[in-house]
């Protein structure tokens, strides 16, 4: 197989450069101003180039949008594939280290705390309106990663009986999403290192039982229930 010449793998990599370039302006541009207030002219100057460039590498303002979005996912995908032998064993307990470990790149990764910023905070969204490509990718790869979990939890007879994989899922998202937004809107006002394990914990019992009161009929418990 020809490999490319020298010049175009460094035409690739400046591409990419200057494609990074703009994504990390737009970042910053969005942070400061908010996302409809934020012009790509005043983008590409707060990257040193002209709105041509942006265009080369984007379709629109929503497009770049996105692309930044799609920079920061959290790992919760990789870190479910990693806990998949603990499925079937404690799927409560794999719930807990997804949550963490979501929780605790949040603190330590500076610019998956700037995007989640600008989501949450920056960008206005009318009732009604749909998450943006980017968001949804991003959403339902952490839906898919809890919902695993509580199908799981569902076969042991340790979800709640009045509670369907799918309501739990939403549950846990509204509130994983609620303190986030306050946190990133007021971090004095929660010390979400801290008090996170905690958090979580008393949340999900509300959702799921601990294992040594799982209901041995599995799956079949909350039909029984509703019968009676």
């Amino acid at each position: 197989m020809d490999l490319p010449e020298p010049s175009m793998r460094k035409t690739k990599a400046e591409a990419e450069e200057t494609r990074h370039q703009l994504l990390d302006a737009a970042e910053a541009v969005f942070l400061e101003r908010g996302v409809a207030d934020a012009s790509l002219a005043a983008i590409a100057e707060a990257a040193g180039m002209t709105r041509g460039a942006i265009y080369w590498h984007f379709r629109d303002k929503t497009h770049l949008y996105d692309e930044m979005v799609r920079r920061v996912r959290l790992p919760l995908v990789t870190m479910r594939e990693a806990y998949d032998g603990e499925l079937g064993g404690d799927p409560v307990a794999v719930l807990e280290k997804l949550c963490l470990t979501a929780i605790r790149h949040l603190l330590r990764d500076e610019r998956t705390r700037r995007v989640y910023t600008i989501v949450l905070h920056r960008r206005a969204r009318r009732p009604g309106e749909p998450a943006t490509a980017g968001e949804a990718e991003n959403r339902e790869q952490a839906e898919a990663a809890f919902r695993s979990c509580f199908e799981a939890a569902q076969r042991q007879g340790r979800l709640h009986p009045a509670l369907s994989p799918d309501t739990a899922l939403d549950a846990l998202i509204a509130f994983f999403t609620g303190l986030l937004f306050i946190w990133l809107q007021e971090p004095e006002r929660l010390d979400l290192e801290g008090e996170a394990e905690c958090l979580f914990r008393v949340f999900l019992r509300g959702l799921v039982r601990p294992a040594s009161s799982a209901d041995p009929r599995g799956d079949r418990a909350g039909g029984a229930d509703e019968e009676r």
